[in-house]
């Protein structure tokens, strides 16, 4: 009879074993799994990183060229008398209107993936995780309230200022779509409103505008330098 119990609690702790091993290689195996979709989206989220970055320096590029072509206007102004080109203020002020009002677009695809196969939790670093989280939701969510206001003066300069300053314009051959470079094709500067303190109120503010886009843009740039660091050694 005691054998028989021995024998039965051998057995059974035999196929407890079995069953707990089972449990444990299936969950290290999972785990495994995890952790190489996490290197693998790690590894995406350094690509779309580097191209976010390249985005970043191409509009600070033209947003500085803005406010550059805006100081050219008010230095022009300040004497109330008007010294540029027509020609000339039609170029600036094509590049101010259709420049101006260029928003970043962060590819934040990768991050969402992270957070919907629990990938993130994975990540070791503390600080990359932060960052992560800091810069596709608090940046994210900043960087469109300043888009919407943009978009807001790029309306205000067409329905205000366009009527006076008036620029017909046409793609350069061969340019890219969304970011084209245009140059003019007609135009018609209305002097008068050209010296006017309205005119001067807009250029002000779309100046201020860029300005805060720029800052935001460097805050993007600061935070993607550090998650490409970060992310390089995870």
């Amino acid at each position: 009879m005691l054998k028989n119990n021995l024998r039965l609690l051998v057995e059974f702790i035999v196929i407890i074993s079995g069953v707990l091993l089972s449990f444990y290689i299936d969950d290290f195996r999972e785990l495994q799994n995890k952790k190489l979709e996490k290197d693998i989206l790690i590894g995406e989220l350094v690509i779309t990183a580097k191209e976010d970055l390249k985005q970043i320096q191409n509009l600070k590029r033209d947003l500085m060229k803005v406010q550059g072509n805006i100081q050219i206007f008010l230095e022009d102004t300040n004497d109330n008398r008007k010294d540029m080109a027509d020609k000339q203020i039609a170029i600036n002020y094509l590049f101010i209107s259709e420049k101006m009002s260029v928003s970043f677009f962060p590819q934040d695809g990768i991050f969402t993936q992270l957070i919907s196969t629990g990938s993130l939790e994975l990540i070791e670093s503390s600080t990359l995780k932060n960052l992560l989280l800091r810069n596709f939701t608090h940046y994210l969510d900043r960087n469109q309230a300043n888009n919407r206001t943009l978009d807001d003066l790029y309306l205000d300069f067409v329905n205000n200022v366009d009527p006076f300053i008036a620029v017909t314009s046409k793609d350069v051959q061969d340019a890219s779509f969304i970011y084209t470079d245009r140059i003019v094709d007609s135009y018609s500067i209305d002097s008068e409103y050209y010296l006017s303190n309205k005119f001067k109120a807009y250029l002000s503010s779309a100046n201020t505008m860029v300005g805060k886009n720029i800052d935001m843009l460097n805050l993007f740039e600061k935070s993607y330098n550090q998650i490409l660091e970060l992310a390089n050694k995870a």
